[in-house]
């Protein structure tokens, strides 16, 4: 169909839905005439990739807000941040501290550096690698070269990132400690969520423009926080990920989100968190849905999760209840969680919106199939080849079946929230078979191509 794209999406919008998705500005940011503001690299606008003049200014207005050392704008996302910190932090066979749950971006950095990972693997892949579990595998290994953590978790969830790097620091202060914040970047701009780790001893910090702020999706920042990177060295690897003709709208998008988030981000975000407290209290006090908070020490109110566990329903038959009946569009869903992202530019009447959902949907008697209860156990999968050395071999695509025991040619990566269960050298196994086949109907796999799956031919 022609335009077939083009045309979903001007459905979508005028169904006039409520979004409970990334990217943050919710389609509310003021319109622009898109294709007339698409332009090239001309005399009065400068060069991304060099840029003496008007971006150059800019890179210094967000450094002086989000108060770090030097501050880059990406158009790759935070995708081509993490990929360009890590090619920085290694040479090859050097060790990087890399927990199993990170993003695939990580995992194309590690392909790319030739480096070596060591790997943690959380007891929960929703939660997380833990303070401990960093600070012990750091011990384990006090001669590594980075550590990638992420922060917060894609659910909400944010570890003690003050307590981590001053402890990683004790122990090998030349560790290069790469935060993964592209959740967080409203973190700079409230003090009654959890903090920054730009105000923690980290050296290198990605934070997306897009996700909770309301810059146009793909946009994302890279900020050095301390006196231990290269900044010359770190921009050719920028560089090295960045289209040679980035986008002008992604630049001035960036510009407004900026100026957005330090005009107004302090008291949206308080808004946020006192109608978050607020719905909270009353859903759980009038339905049996709970807001899931993974215990941590303050809550990041831009993510509602809400916990299915003592309804007849599932996460992904929440999400998709909200969807068809009360064109509410939340942002993934799992086997006992529906995950509502807010933003900058959320209003108290979404949030209305969805509460009357909930209170309906609770006392509704929904047919549902029978609840799935295959749940994938982060266990820790048996490593064949190098990934490096995987990439490079023959393969053959095979029925997901009949995989069992074979090793695996690609990233297998359920999306969201995007970090792999298996990557390129690493064996199949029947329950990871079986956990596949449980959400492939429910979720986008990365790595799945209609029930068949690409394995090194042996």
């Amino acid at each position: 169909m022609k335009n077939e794209l083009n045309i979903n999406i001007k459905k979508y919008i005028d169904k006039n839905p409520v979004r409970f998705h990334m990217p943050g500005h919710k389609g509310r940011v003021e319109k622009e005439h898109f294709y007339e503001s698409d332009v090239t690299e001309l005399s009065f606008n400068d060069n991304l990739l060099a840029p003496t003049e008007v971006i150059s200014r800019l890179n210094e207005y967000i450094r002086d807000t989000f108060k770090s050392k030097k501050s880059f704008i990406l158009v790759g996302g935070s995708t081509s941040g993490i990929i360009s910190s890590i090619l920085y932090s290694l040479n090859e066979n050097d060790k990087i501290l890399f927990p199993r749950n990170s993003h695939i971006s990580g995992y194309y950095g590690l392909y790319l550096s030739g480096g070596r990972p060591i790997y943690i693997y959380p007891k929960d892949n929703i939660l997380g690698v833990t303070e401990d579990e960093y600070i012990n595998a750091i011990k384990e290994n006090p001669d590594i070269k980075a550590v990638i953590i992420t922060y917060p978790n894609y659910f909400g969830y944010s570890l003690d990132i003050k307590k981590v790097c001053d402890e990683i620091k004790k122990i090998n202060k030349e560790i290069i400690i790469i935060v993964d914040e592209a959740h967080g970047a409203h973190f700079s701009f409230s003090d009654e969520y959890p903090m920054s780790s730009l105000k923690a001893n980290s050296d290198i910090v990605i934070t997306s423009m897009h996700k909770t702020l309301t810059a146009l999706t793909q946009t994302s920042l890279l900020h050095v926080n301390s006196d231990l990177i290269d900044i010359n060295k770190l921009k050719l690897y920028i560089n090295m990920t960045t289209s040679t003709s980035p986008s002008y709208l992604f630049l001035t998008s960036v510009e407004a989100a900026v100026h957005f988030a330090e005009d107004e981000g302090h008291g949206i975000l308080k808004d946020i968190k006192k109608w978050y407290i607020e719905t909270k209290d009353f859903v759980e006090n009038n339905t049996r849905f709970k807001f899931e908070e993974f215990s941590g020490k303050v809550h990041d109110y831009t993510k509602i999760c809400i916990d299915t566990s003592n309804t007849d329903l599932d996460g992904y038959t929440l999400s998709e209840i909200l969807e068809k009946e009360y064109n509410i569009f939340t942002e993934c869903s799992t086997d006992k969680y529906s995950l509502c992202y807010l933003g900058l530019k959320t209003n108290k009447e979404d949030i209305d919106k969805l509460k009357k959902a909930l209170i309906f949907i609770d006392k509704e008697d929904f047919k549902i199939k029978k609840r799935n209860d295959i749940v994938f156990k982060n266990i820790k999968p048996v490593i064949k080849y190098k990934m490096r050395n995987a990439l490079k071999m023959n393969r053959e695509s095979i029925k997901l079946d009949k995989a069992v025991d074979k090793v695996i040619s690609d990233y297998i990566v359920p999306y969201p929230p995007g970090f792999p269960i298996l990557v390129p050298g690493e064996v199949l196994d029947k329950d990871i078979i079986s956990y596949l086949k449980s959400i492939v109907d429910k979720e986008t796999v990365l790595g799945l191509n209609n029930g068949y799956i690409d394995v090194i031919k042996e």
